[in-house]
C-alpha cells in the first residue's frame, strides 16, 4: 500500500514527552498581519489616566517601605518603574489574549502570542538579573582589592587585569545559569514549549557543541588570510556561474552579438526555464589566497603578489590602454564608435555590449564636430562666426592622433618592460610595509606601525637594555631620593608653620581690621551670597498672599480663553455654514476693505478681544511675581510649612471648583488633573504643586535647625487676612506626613511603560550570543605611545586562543533570546520545498483538496492515535519563491 503524496509541513507537533509544539508564529505572512493588529490594540489599550493613577499608587506603596527597608530614592524609583512595566504588560497581554480579531486569524493564537512574549520577558529578566549579580560581584572584588592593596590598586592596568580575570572565572562558574533559570521559570509559568526549546539548546551547547567544533575545525587555523586577484584578459574567458540553487555550477560564456547553433540556443533556453528564480554571477577576475599558517608566508605572498600585479600590469598597459581606451590605436583607425565592455543580462544569460562604455573614434569625433558646425551655419544670422570648425578640426587632426600614438606606444613599452620593474616595485612595497605600516601583519607583534623599528628600538634597546639598567639605578637611588624628599617636606612644614605663627601673633592679631570690601590682603569667604548652603526664610502670610496671586492669575487665564471662545462663536458658526454651503464651488471666506457683515463682525469681535486682553494684562501686571535665582533658596520652617499647606489647601479648594474648573468640560477637567499628575479633587496635592511652581521644587523641604537662613520681610502691604488664616490653622501631628509624602515624589523620574513588540515574533533576535568581548574591553588608560602603536594588554592576549564563537567574558556566552530553531529544521524545509516545487508547496493549505487530506489521515491512523494536521494555519513559503533566502525566512 503506497502512501499518499506529502502535504505541506504543519505547524503543530507533539514531542516524545507529549509536549505540544505550535510553530504558527514562525510564519512570516502571519506575523505581518499580527504586527498591525497588535499595534492597534496596544494604542487603545490603556486609559488616559491609568499611568498617573498607577504611578501615584505605587509611589505611595513603596514610600511606606522606604524607611523600613532603607531604600534610596533611586531604588524606590526603579522598583516603581519595574512594577509599572509589569502591570502595563499584563494589561496588554490580557487585551491580546481576548482579542476577537486575533482569534479570527487562527484559533488560540492570542494565547500563543502571550506565551511567546512571556518566555522572552522571562529570558530577558534572567539575563538582567545575572548581569546585575555579576556587576555586584565585580564591585565587591574591586573594593576588596582596594582595601587589601591600597598602593597597587592605584595602577589602572593592574586592577583592570584582576577584574578581567575575575570576570572570566565568574562567567565560567555560572555559564549555564541562564539556561537553567529560564527553564525553571518557563516551567513555573506553564510554558512547556519554551522550556522544551531552551532545554534542547542547553543539552546541545553543553554536551555536543564543543565536541563538534573540535571535530569540524581544522587542526591549525591561520591567523589571517590574504587575497590577491588578477584580471581575466579576454571576455570570452570570463566565468559565468549559477550561484542559486546550490551547488554552484559554471555555465558557458555566450555573447549576444555572435550566432550560435540551434542546439546551443535550446540549451540556454532550457537553463533559463529550469528555474526562474536562479541567481547568476559574472567573474572578471581570478582570486588567489595565501595564509599566515606556514613559515616564510611573506615570501609566498611576495611571489603571488608579483605574479598578479605583473599580469594586471601587462593587461592594463598592453591591452586596455593601447586597444580599449579613448586614446588608442583602435580609436584612431575605427570608422565608427564602439563599446569595448560587456555586461551580463540575466534574461537571456548572454553578454551584451555595455552602452555606458561607448568610445568615440577619430573619425566619429570629426563627424560630430562638422555636424555641429553645420547646425551652427544654419543659425549664422543669429550668432557670429567664431571659426569653431577650423580650430576644432586642426586640434583633433594634430593633437588627437599624436596623443593616441604616444600614449598607446608608451603604455605598450611599459607593459613589455613590466617583468623587469614590477618585481622591484613589489619588493619596495613590502619593505615600506615592514618599515612604516604592516597591513599584512597577523598580529604577532601587537602593533602595525613601524614594526621593525619598534622591535629594534622599543623591544630590544629600550625594554631589553635601557629598562634593566634604569631598574638597577632606581633600586639604589629611590630610597635615597625618598629620604631627601621626606626631610625637605618636614622642614618645609615646620618652617611654614613657624612663620605663620609669628606673623599672626605679632602683626595680624594686633594691627589687622575687617576691611569694608575685598582687597588683595583679605577677602570675604563666607556669609550671605557666598555660602553654598544658605536659605531665605519668609513668613507664612507672605506665602499665602503669593499663592492667592498665582491662583488669580490662573483664573484670569482660564477666564480669558473662555470669553474669547464665546466671542469667536458667531464667527466660527458663520465659517462652518459658509464652508458647508460654498466649499463645493471652491469659494473661500476673505476679509476685504469693503464693508460687509463678516468684516463688521470680525472688527467688533477683535475689538472686544483686545479690550479683554488689555484689562486682563493690566490685572496680571499687578499680580505678577518676578522670579529670580534667589527663589530656589526660599524655605519655611516645618511648623510654618504645615500651616501654609493647610490654609493653602483650603484656599485652593475654595477657588478652583467655582472659579476655574467651572469653565472646563469633563475632558478638559480630566486633562487638568492628569497634567498635574494628581487624582481628581486632590486639593492638598494641587496646593503642593502650586507652591512648587511658585517657588521651586524643593520648597516643600522644611528648614532644619542646622541650616543657615536669613529672614526676608515684605513692607508696605497689609497681610492681616493671611496672618489670621495662619493663626486659625488647625495644626495636629497627622500633618507631619507632609514631609514624607510629597517631598520625595519630586525627585522620582518615572517613564511611561512600554515594551518591544518584537517579543511576539520568534524570528526576531532580541539578544544574540555574545562574541569577541576582548575587542570591546580595551583599557583606555594606556599612555600615548601604547595607544599609537595599538598595543594590547597582556591579560587580553589569551582570549585569541579561545574559540571565536564563545565569549567567556560575557554572561550570554551560550545564551540567545529567543532560542532559534535548530538548523536541521530549516534544512529539511529547504529540501522538502525544493523537491516539491509545485502549487501545493507554495500556497496555503486551503488549496489542498479534501481527498488528499482524507488519504493522509487514513494512512496515518495506524501510526498515530491523533491526526497531526495543521488547524487553520498558513503554509511555510517555499524558498524558491524568494530572491534572498535566509534561515529566518523559511517559516
Amino acid at each position: 500500500n503506497c502512501p499518499p503524496r506529502m502535504l505541506p509541513y504543519p505547524h503543530h507537533f507533539v514531542t516524545s514527552n507529549n509536549i505540544d509544539i505550535d510553530l504558527r508564529l514562525y510564519n512570516n505572512d502571519l506575523q505581518t498581519k499580527l504586527t498591525s493588529i497588535i499595534s492597534t490594540l496596544l494604542s487603545g489599550n490603556t486609559p488616559k489616566n491609568w499611568f498617573n493613577t498607577t504611578k501615584r499608587r505605587l509611589i505611595n506603596q513603596y514610600k511606606n517601605e522606604q524607611n523600613e527597608l532603607g531604600l534610596s530614592k533611586e531604588e524606590v524609583a526603579k522598583r516603581v518603574q519595574t512594577q509599572l512595566n509589569i502591570e502595563y504588560v499584563e494589561r496588554a497581554f490580557e487585551t491580546i489574549e481576548n482579542s476577537d480579531e486575533i482569534e479570527e486569524l487562527s484559533p488560540s493564537l492570542g494565547r500563543l502570542l502571550v506565551s511567546q512574549a512571556r518566555s522572552i520577558l522571562t529570558m530577558k529578566s534572567v539575563v538582567q538579573n545575572l548581569n546585575d549579580d555579576l556587576e555586584k560581584h565585580l564591585k565587591m572584588i574591586r573594593e576588596k582589592l582596594i582595601r587589601e592593596h591600597p598602593i597597587k590598586s592605584k595602577i589602572h592596568r593592574w586592577i583592570e587585569s584582576k577584574l578581567f580575570e575575575e570576570r572570566r572565572n565568574y562567567i565560567l562558574q555560572h555559564q549555564w545559569d541562564a539556561h537553567q533559570l529560564s527553564i525553571d521559570q518557563c516551567k513555573a509559568l506553564g510554558n512547556q514549549q519554551a522550556a522544551y526549546f531552551i532545554q534542547r539548546d542547553f543539552i546541545f551547547r553543553k554536551d555536543h557543541e564543543l565536541i563538534l567544533r573540535c571535530n569540524l575545525k581544522s587542526p591549525i587555523e591561520p591567523s589571517k588570510t590574504i587575497e590577491c586577484s588578477r584580471s581575466i584578459w579576454l571576455p570570452k574567458y570570463w566565468i559565468v556561474e549559477r550561484t542559486y540553487p546550490l551547488p554552484t555550477e559554471r555555465i558557458p560564456t555566450v555573447f549576444a552579438k555572435h550566432t550560435y547553433t540551434s542546439e546551443q540556443e535550446e540549451s540556454q533556453r532550457r537553463l533559463i526555464d529550469s528555474n526562474p528564480y536562479a541567481k547568476y554571477n559574472l567573474q572578471r577576475k581570478i582570486t588567489y589566497s595565501t595564509t599566515t599558517r606556514y613559515p616564510f608566508w611573506r615570501w609566498k605572498l611576495f611571489a603571488l603578489r608579483t605574479y598578479c600585479w605583473l599580469l594586471n600590469a601587462i593587461y592594463t598597459f598592453c591591452l586596455v590602454l593601447p586597444f580599449a581606451s579613448p586614446v588608442r590605436f583602435r580609436a584612431l583607425l575605427s570608422p565608427r564608435p564602439f563599446r569595448p565592455d560587456y555586461k551580463f543580462n540575466r534574461d537571456d544569460l548572454k553578454l551584451h555590449e555595455d552602452p555606458s562604455s561607448k568610445t568615440e573614434t577619430f573619425i566619429s569625433r570629426l563627424a560630430a564636430l562638422w555636424n555641429h558646425v553645420r547646425q551652427s551655419r544654419q543659425k549664422f544670422e543669429r550668432a557670429p562666426d567664431r571659426a569653431k570648425g577650423f580650430v576644432g578640426t586642426v586640434a583633433i587632426c594634430t593633437v588627437y592622433p599624436v596623443s593616441c600614438v604616444l600614449l598607446s606606444t608608451g603604455s605598450f613599452i611599459l607593459g613589455a618592460l613590466s617583468p623587469i620593474w614590477m618585481p622591484i616595485l613589489t619588493l619596495l612595497f613590502h619593505i615600506v610595509q615592514i618599515l612604516v605600516y604592516d597591513a599584512n601583519s597577523a598580529g604577532e607583534y601587537g602593533r602595525k606601525f613601524f614594526c621593525l623599528i619598534n622591535i629594534l628600538i622599543t623591544d630590544f634597546l629600550l625594554c631589553g637594555i635601557v629598562q634593566p639598567i634604569l631598574v638597577l639605578i632606581a633600586l639604589v637611588f629611590s630610597p635615597i631620593t625618598s629620604l631627601l624628599i621626606l626631610i625637605y617636606a618636614l622642614l618645609h612644614r615646620f618652617a611654614g608653620g613657624l612663620y605663620d605663627i609669628i606673623v599672626f601673633k605679632l602683626i595680624i592679631k594686633r594691627l589687622a581690621r575687617i576691611p569694608a570690601h575685598d582687597t588683595f590682603l583679605a577677602r570675604r569667604i563666607a556669609g550671605p551670597g557666598l555660602a553654598a548652603q544658605y536659605f531665605y526664610q519668609v513668613s507664612s502670610p507672605e506665602v499665602l498672599a503669593a499663592l492667592e496671586s498665582l491662583i488669580e492669575q490662573k483664573e484670569l487665564k482660564i477666564y480669558r480663553s473662555y470669553i474669547e471662545e464665546i466671542l469667536m462663536k458667531p464667527i466660527n458658526e458663520y465659517r462652518q455654514f459658509f464652508n458647508a454651503a460654498f466649499e463645493p464651488f471652491s469659494a473661500q471666506i476673505q476679509i476685504t476693505d469693503s464693508p460687509s457683515v463678516y468684516s463688521r463682525m470680525n472688527d467688533v469681535v477683535n475689538k472686544h478681544i483686545q479690550n479683554l486682553k488689555t484689562a486682563i494684562d493690566k490685572r496680571n501686571d499687578l499680580l505678577q511675581i518676578h522670579h529670580g535665582h534667589q527663589h530656589d533658596r526660599i524655605r519655611l520652617t516645618e511648623a510654618d510649612l504645615t500651616a501654609v499647606l493647610i490654609e493653602g489647601t483650603q484656599l485652593v479648594e475654595k477657588w478652583y471648583p467655582k472659579q476655574i474648573l467651572s469653565y472646563l468640560n469633563k475632558d478638559e477637567t480630566e486633562k487638568f488633573w492628569n497634567d498635574y499628575d494628581l487624582e481628581e479633587n486632590d486639593w492638598f496635592g494641587l496646593a503642593s504643586k502650586l507652591l512648587q511652581e511658585l517657588f521651586c521644587r524643593d520648597f516643600l523641604t522644611p528648614l532644619e535647625q542646622t541650616d543657615v537662613c536669613y529672614s526676608l520681610k515684605v513692607d508696605h502691604i497689609t497681610l492681616s487676612k493671611y496672618a489670621h488664616m495662619i493663626h486659625s490653622a488647625n495644626l495636629h501631628d497627622d500633618l507631619d506626613v507632609v514631609t514624607s509624602v510629597y517631598l520625595p515624589g519630586t525627585s522620582y523620574t518615572i517613564n511611561y511603560p512600554s515594551f518591544n513588540q518584537d517579543i511576539f515574533n520568534p524570528n526576531r533576535c532580541i539578544l544574540d550570543i555574545s562574541t569577541d568581548y576582548s575587542g570591546k574591553h580595551r583599557v583606555k588608560a594606556y599612555g600615548r605611545v601604547h595607544r599609537f602603536f595599538n598595543h594590547q594588554g597582556n591579560y587580553l592576549k589569551h582570549v585569541k586562543n579561545l574559540s571565536k564563537f564563545i565569549d567567556c567574558t560575557s554572561i550570554t556566552c551560550h545564551f540567545s533570546t529567543p532560542i532559534q530553531l535548530p538548523d536541521v529544521i530549516y534544512v529539511n524545509v529547504i529540501i522538502f520545498n525544493r523537491d516539491n516545487n509545485n502549487s501545493i508547496t507554495t500556497t496555503s493549505n486551503k488549496n489542498i483538496s479534501l481527498q488528499d487530506i482524507l488519504q493522509l489521515i487514513a494512512y496515518n491512523k495506524k501510526f498515530h492515535d491523533e491526526p497531526m494536521l495543521p488547524i487553520n494555519s498558513s503554509r511555510i513559503s517555499s524558498p524558491t519563491t524568494m530572491n534572498n533566502m535566509t534561515h529566518k525566512d523559511l517559516v
